[in-house]
């Protein structure tokens, strides 16, 4: 039992990652903590159910095709937001960017009440991913194997973009130094809209993946964001591998304390990441936080 939640724990730490980093590159780039990425998850989740009856039901390459028109889907949709909305408070009050930003979530919860209705739907699970693996005396649900997977190869292919091509070179540079990469010639517009066209897109394939493990219902983003938050708080605002790293720890940490500690496992999330703020702040003052 005890290693079926620990499967279970690294596909939702995975899908938590996919969340988190897009949330943390946003951030990075136009220092906005987008309080809506919850909402392009549940976006994500919705746009897939709505997909697989269409796409091939019943069948991997469908599930994986109505997965990926989802994310970019969202992404469409995170692109609209930012030139129409967010664009336009960069550099303003943190406060005013918070306002925005809750706003949409309102705005994207409405808009997916209107369309799909307020109560919980199901996506059907590929036939191929309902069965089990037997390792020994344990039964392993090949979904979890197969999700895990498939994020792990997202996230070699963000890395890789980051480091090895040109568009992953100007965001480095723009995370960096935006002041810089501006007098340089870097469009900063251009590459605000291309971080939040790809960080809605990790969104909503992570919803879109996470879809037949659970109800797709209206209050996804509520839901999803706190982990995604405390996630990047654990790994660093704006830390890749930092998000990866916190990302297993949470996921890991809720499966087995819904196992070992059922009603304190969403407590032991925050007292690790208690722990985490207060070491962060003796590290950097050289004492005890005060």
């Amino acid at each position: 039992m005890i290693w079926v939640q620990l499967v279970n724990g690294l596909m939702e730490g995975m899908m938590l990652f996919l969340i988190a980093s897009g949330l943390t590159l946003i951030f990075g780039v136009s220092r906005i903590v987008n309080f809506a990425h919850g909402s392009l998850y549940m976006l994500g989740a919705f746009v897939t159910y709505a997909l697989v009856p269409v796409i091939a039901p019943g069948t991997v390459a469908g599930f994986f095709a109505a997965v990926l028109l989802a994310g970019l889907v969202t992404a469409l949709v995170g692109v609209a937001f930012e030139m129409l909305a967010l664009r336009r408070i960069y550099g303003a009050d943190p406060l005013m960017q918070l306002i925005i930003t809750i706003a949409l979530v309102f705005i994207i919860r409405d808009a997916v009440r209107w369309i799909w209705g307020a109560n919980s739907q199901m996506v059907p699970m590929p036939d191929a991913l309902m069965g089990a693996l037997v390792i020994g005396d344990n039964y392993f649900p090949i979904f979890p194997f197969v999700i895990f997977g498939a994020g792990l190869v997202v996230v070699l292919a963000m890395i890789g973009a980051i480091r090895f091509t040109r568009a992953g070179i100007l965001l480095r540079a723009g995370t960096d130094d935006r002041g810089m990469a501006g007098l340089l010639g870097i469009n900063e517009k251009l590459i605000f809209t291309g971080v939040f066209a790809a960080g809605s897109f990790l969104a909503g394939l992570a919803g879109g993946m996470a879809a037949p493990y659970g109800d797709v219902n209206y209050l996804l983003d509520t839901t999803v964001i706190v982990s995604a938050f405390i996630v990047c708080v654990i790994g660093g605002l704006g830390n890749l591998y930092g998000a990866l790293a916190g990302a297993m720890v949470v996921g890991v940490t809720k499966a087995m304390g819904v196992m070992y500690f059922p009603r304190l496992s969403m407590v032991l999330i925050f007292l690790i990441m208690a722990v985490v703020l207060v070491a962060r702040s003796m590290g950097r003052q050289g004492g005890p936080a005060r």
